[in-house]
């Protein structure tokens, strides 16, 4: 079983394929283990992310969107003369990583796909991700997770870092649109977000030092 894991970040996308029974590892794209969450409209309407989008943003930066993330909101952007739905920005950044992952597996797909999230995302906001992964070609196996519940995990699959159910531990995500804290607890079933907050990086800015 092939399972990919993508956390679609506001700067960056990083994705993880764990199959055959090998240890996980990084998906790079153009060569590196992180690709820029970053978008650009090219003249015939078509995206171009990544690498390329911030290159091609030199020359016409009224096309690029760096952080598409942050507009998930939005409905849809304007880039240049060029109006993108969300829902198709988020999924050219997403279709760039199902895109390579399939080369490495030889033209197939993964038999699941794992998004992460922020914890405070409500319905509408993750419905948003999963038709743009749908969109994507990701496939209808999709499972959302929550940001801090991944990174709890993640923690808690090292040695001697093992979390008893009812035990919790504190997430802090100091990440390019905000800083986020969470409180996740083990569970007997996985792990549950108890709480969470963050602020905006407009606000940390104004923060003294």
């Amino acid at each position: 079983m092939a399972v990919l894991s993508v956390d679609l970040g506001t700067s960056n996308t990083v994705a993880v394929l764990s199959a055959h029974g090998r240890p996980p590892r990084v998906i790079e794209v153009d060569g590196s283990a992180t690709m820029p969450s970053a978008l650009f409209a090219a003249d015939d309407g078509s995206l171009v992310v990544g690498r390329d989008a911030e290159r091609r943003a030199r020359l016409d930066p009224a096309r690029f969107e760096p952080n598409p993330k942050r507009r998930v909101d939005d409905g849809t952007l304007l880039l240049g003369d060029v109006v993108v739905p969300v829902t198709e920005a988020l999924s050219a950044v997403l279709r760039r990583v199902a895109d390579e992952t399939s080369r490495q597996l030889g033209g197939a797909k993964p038999d699941e796909v794992r998004l992460t999230h922020p914890a405070q995302w409500g319905p509408v906001r993750r419905n948003v991700l999963l038709a743009a992964a749908r969109l994507a070609g990701m496939g209808n196996n999709l499972v959302l997770v929550p940001e801090p519940v991944a990174a709890a995990a993640h923690f808690a699959s090292f040695p001697g870092q093992q979390l008893a159910p009812n035990q919790a531990l504190a997430v802090y995500d100091l990440g390019a649109g905000t800083f986020d804290v969470a409180i996740v607890a083990a569970t007997q079933s996985g792990y549950a977000v108890l709480a969470e907050a963050g602020l905006p990086s407009d606000t940390l800015r104004e923060l003294p030092s």
